[in-house]
């Protein structure tokens, strides 16, 4: 079953959203598609927040697909992901980051 590992992130305060949508889509977009066993990798800038839509809590989001759980492990054992990790350490911001099992509902997965 494929697993992906979701960020939703915000910017460090001192940038612009277009700023940070150009580094992640670009330098650290750069990275990450190195990581062994990539399968899918997904950004999506943040548009509207419904939940606070006079100030976003967050700019962008990221999806990096990986065929099961033992290539996301060695993704994250790789010197590719401590290169791509290593742009982020410091910046600022905040985010939360997932390791999720997906199915393809549209496909007929899931349980229905």
């Amino acid at each position: 079953m494929a697993v992906s590992l979701v960020v939703l992130a915000s910017r460090p305060g001192d940038w612009t959203q277009a700023r940070f949508t150009e580094w992640w889509r670009g330098p650290h977009a750069d990275a990450a598609k190195r990581l062994p066993g990539l399968i899918a990798y997904r950004h999506g800038a943040v548009t509207k927040d419904y939940d606070s839509p006079e100030v976003p809590g967050w700019d962008g989001h990221a999806v990096l697909t990986f065929a099961d759980q033992a290539a996301l492990d060695a993704a994250f054992a790789s010197p590719e992901w401590a290169a791509a990790t290593a742009q982020t350490k410091g910046m600022g911001g905040r985010r939360i980051i997932l390791v999720t099992e997906e199915v393809d509902l549209l496909a007929g997965g899931g349980n229905g």
